[in-house]
Parts: structure tokens; sequence; C-alpha cells
């Protein structure tokens, strides 16, 4: 029956409820062990994987911009603004907030809120348990989310009133759960983990048989086995000194960690879960120490490769369902600034190329250093003198070409140089 059920959980169709949490395949491994979103927290891979994914992205700063005419610039005046970078709801902040949903759908594959709205514009937004939801498509197409609550009591809300946080996806209602399709790899380093307990629990020593040739009796073998556990097993006991009596022999009947590349079969686990997790293992402490130009690497890497598709199905998601239709001139941006800050002079370099070719000024500069503008004078913006477009005439330089005198008109006649005057002499 176990064999069945475990099975049978393994394959359900797609999108059908499973447990306490909605997923496309089961949650069962190989291994024995049943792969659960909170077992799998367990593992210090997924645990670490998971926290750089919420954690990073929560802590970035998430805006409203606004697009008009003069250009663009965080709209604070907005409400949704107030809600994306400060409080969602009255019970928690916007980092809390950011960091439940990226924890959900990192996990289960997709993290829900209920859109609370006042006059048709979003108020708050309360996060939903994954566990307690069900989503399906109604017969009339819409697709409808079933909550059931703390309570019990079940409660039905629209699509537009839950804010969905989705990861990949077959069929745009429901996210892949990647513990879920992952469940072989956790599973395998939850039991590489377990033998490790195991091996330091039974006194750091390959287990192995105590061996005689002559006949014991079930009370002698019952006292021989107390004996030595009691002298040899557990961590305490490491190192002690084996006696053995009437003839007994210790045979070793397993290999050890080193033969059997446990350590190594352990690290090449902890880096193909952040391969699921699209997280670099230098991320999470994994690897051998980098400098900082590599580490500056990878963890741009990390944002283009991990984090940025985060903040996209954030963003997206806002737009279809935080601002209203006619608000074409808003949009909600997360900025990834704060992590892509290179060292203190590569940043100075920067701004002095940006001062010097008038894309930002000196309150501006000022602002991004922490430090208070300097007025009016501080707001203008610099041109190089000898920058000017290329479509002017003489190849870029706006200058009018040079007037060349005409020389006098030439007479009909050439002139001849005239002879030099012969001197006369007088006559005697």
């Amino acid at each position: 029956m176990n064999w069945l059920t475990k099975r049978f959980k393994s394959s359900v169709n797609a999108g059908a409820p499973l447990g306490s949490v909605q997923v496309f395949t089961g949650t069962f491994s190989d291994t024995g062990q049943n792969i659960t979103p909170q077992v799998a927290l367990t593992c210090t891979t997924v645990h670490s994987c998971v926290q750089a994914i919420a954690t990073n992205i929560a802590k970035l700063p998430w805006s409203v911009m606004s697009h008009s005419a003069g250009g663009r610039v965080i709209a604070k005046d907005h409400p949704l603004h107030f809600l994306l970078s400060r409080e969602p709801n009255p019970e928690c902040s916007a980092m809390v907030w950011r960091e439940l949903m990226l924890m959900s759908a990192a996990l289960t594959g997709n993290g829900y809120s209920l859109i609370q709205r006042e006059a048709g514009r979003p108020v708050g937004l309360h996060y939903l348990r994954p566990d307690l939801m069900q989503v399906q498509r109604l017969p009339s197409g819409e697709i409808a989310y079933n909550y059931s609550g703390a309570t019990g009591q079940s409660t039905v809300y629209s699509s537009y009133d839950v804010f969905h946080l989705m990861g990949l996806s077959s069929d745009g209602i429901l996210g892949y759960s990647p513990i879920s399709l992952a469940r072989q790899a956790v599973g395998l380093a939850l039991a590489s983990e377990a033998f490790g307990a195991a091996y330091y629990r039974n006194a750091s020593r390959p287990s192995g048989a105590l061996t005689t040739d002559k006949e014991l009796s079930p009370e002698a073998l019952q006292r021989i086995r107390e004996s030595w556990e009691g002298r040899m097993k557990g961590v305490g006991s490491a190192g002690n000194v084996a006696v053995f009596e009437g003839g007994l022999k210790w045979q070793a009947i397993s290999l050890s960690p080193e033969d059997s590349q446990w350590l190594q079969s352990r690290e090449f686990q902890r880096e193909e879960i952040c391969s699921i997790f699209s997280v670099p293992p230098s991320v999470i402490g994994i690897g051998q120490k980098q400098s900082y130009s590599s580490a500056e690497q990878a963890n741009q890497q990390f944002v283009s490769g991990c984090l940025s598709s985060w903040a996209a199905r954030l963003e997206s998601e806002a737009a279809r369902k935080l601002l209203r239709r006619d608000e074409t001139e808003f949009s909600t941006e997360i900025s990834f600034d704060p992590m892509l800050k290179t060292s203190q002079i590569e940043r100075y370099q920067t701004f002095s190329v940006a001062r010097q070719f008038g894309w930002l000024s000196v309150n501006e500069i000022r602002a991004e250093i922490g430090r208070n503008g300097i007025g009016k004078q501080g707001d203008v913006y610099l041109q190089p003198v000898n920058m000017i477009p290329t479509s002017n005439a003489l190849g870029g330089l706006n200058v009018s070409p040079p007037v060349v005198d005409e020389p006098d008109a030439m007479p009909d006649e050439p002139i001849r140089a005239k002879k030099p005057p012969v001197s006369k002499k007088r006559k005697a």
C-alpha cells in the first residue's frame, strides 16, 4: 500500500490538488522521503538559495515611475508608491511582504496576495498562503482562486483581485514547483546529510561486525553488544581503546566516507541545487575564495541570470493588476543600482564622466552618495565645448567657411618687367 501510494502521488494530473500544496508532479523521491517545501527548507543549500533570492530583491527600491514630457521621474505622490516601497498592509513592511511572496514562488512556483481596493485603487496587499490556495479555470473561461483560509471557510476570488507571482508555467494558470520537479536532487542531498549525521553518531567510524569462531548464547551476544555500544558508540567515544574478549575480532563491512567520495557527492549536490534556482554557487559560499573582480562578476551574473527575471515578473503583475488601464504614463520599476555599485573610486570615476558629458548634475551626484544639494547652481548641466552635432558643415565644425579674398583683376596685357635705366656718360 505504501508503494502504491507513492506511485499514485508521483503521477497526478497537472493542476490537481496534492496534499496541501497544488503542484504539477509528485513529492516523493526515490530515497523514500516526502519532499515538501517545508522539508526542502531543512536542506541548507535550498534554504540559502531561497533566502538569497527573496532577501536580495526585497531590499531593492521598488518605485512608481512617471513618464511625462519632463522625463522619467519617481512618482512619490502616486498611492501605489507607498504600498510597494513602504507598507503594503498594516501587518508587515514592504520588505517582509516581498520576502513572503518570493519565498512562496521560489518553493512552490506561486505566490499570492489579496488586493484590497477602494474606489478602484489598490489600498492594501495581503499575503495568502500557497498551501491554502487552489487555482482553476471555470467553465466560463475565467480563472478563479479558491482560498480556504485559517478558519477553513473557503472564499473564491477573481483573477483581478489576486496578485499572483507565478514562476515557470506550462499553461499560464499555475507555476511549476521547483521543489517538486527537483525532488530527486533535494532528496539525495537530504539523504547525504542524514548519512553524515548517522556516521558521526556511530563513533565516527565505519560500521562493522564482531566475529568469533565460538558459539555464543543469546544472552552472551546481547551482553557483548551492549558492552561494545556503551563504550565505543557516539562522538564522545571516538578514539577509545577497544578490548576484545573470548576470541572476538573486529571486521569492517562498509567503506569510509573518503572511499565512497561522500564529501565530493555532497559538494556536487549543492551545486546541482544551485542550478535549480539559477543561483551562482559563489553567492551562497560554495567554492574557493574569489577575488574582488570575480566576485563582482558573479554578482552581476546573479542579477542578470536570476534576480532580473523575478523582478520582471513582479513588475509585470503590478502593471496588470495594480495600475489602471488609463494610467499609461505610469509604470513600476525595481532598481538594481544598490547591488551593482562598484568600488568607491570606480563610482567617483563614473560620476566624473557623467558630470563632464552632462547627463548628471552636481546635486544628482551628491544625492547618489547621500549628501545634500548645493542649491540651484547644482542643477546646472555641463557640456564640453568641443562637442557639436556631426550634421553641421565641414565635418561637424560649427563655423562658417573661411572667406578668401579674391585677387585684383589682371590687366589685358601682361606686365613686363621694366629694364633698369641706362646711365648716359657725358661727353668730354
